[in-house]
């Protein structure tokens, strides 16, 4: 009789445990790098993966930091998204890249800037500075359209006066539903 035992198996449903969580963790990195891509996490993880030799982009292929800062700078909304796919018989993704790309040739975009509110002289311009403080906070596209509801104001409006607020020191009247930047 052979008396010999060995134990592999729970051995090998460590390392399967292992090789899932990290797989969620990229995944997760993913989607949240896709949600902000301009935002201070999109950036580090860009970076940090270049510098390992991967060439990766948290951008969807075919769009571009400057096209996602030029459309969604210019004032327009997520309707306005809606509006020029129909038009052009695009996704989103393409669509925002397209925009942005007119945008950046000083070429018209057949949907014009929708009329923002009126600005006062000591009105802040819009800063990457101000959506990266947005995103890293928690916020999130819900956040964005609770805020808006409140000041009346648009996407990019929105998320530059609560990011100003952030950086101030201040409250927004709203709090992130999302995870802060840097916390799990």
């Amino acid at each position: 009789m052979d008396v010999t035992t060995t134990h592999h198996r729970p051995a090998r449903r460590l390392v399967a445990i292992g090789v899932v969580a990290a797989g969620l963790c990229v995944v997760g990195t993913g989607v949240a790098t896709a949600a902000a891509p301009t935002s201070a996490l999109s950036r580090s993880v860009t970076e940090i993966l270049q510098s390992a030799g991967v060439d990766w982009s948290s951008m969807p292929d075919g769009y571009t930091p400057q096209q996602y800062e030029a459309f969604w700078g210019a004032g327009y909304t997520s309707e306005d998204v809606e509006e020029l796919g129909a038009l052009w018989n695009l996704g989103t993704t393409e669509t925002k890249a397209r925009a942005g790309q007119l945008i950046l040739d000083g070429q018209p975009v057949p949907v014009p800037v929708p009329p923002g509110p009126v600005v006062d002289e000591g009105a802040v311009p819009v800063t990457d500075e101000q959506f990266a403080a947005f995103w890293d906070a928690g916020y999130t596209s819900e956040d964005v359209e609770a805020l808006g509801a409140i000041w009346n104001s648009d996407f990019a409006e929105t998320k530059a006066r609560a990011g100003q607020m952030l950086l101030d020191g201040q409250t927004p009247p709203v709090a992130p539903s999302g995870t802060p930047a840097g916390q799990s």
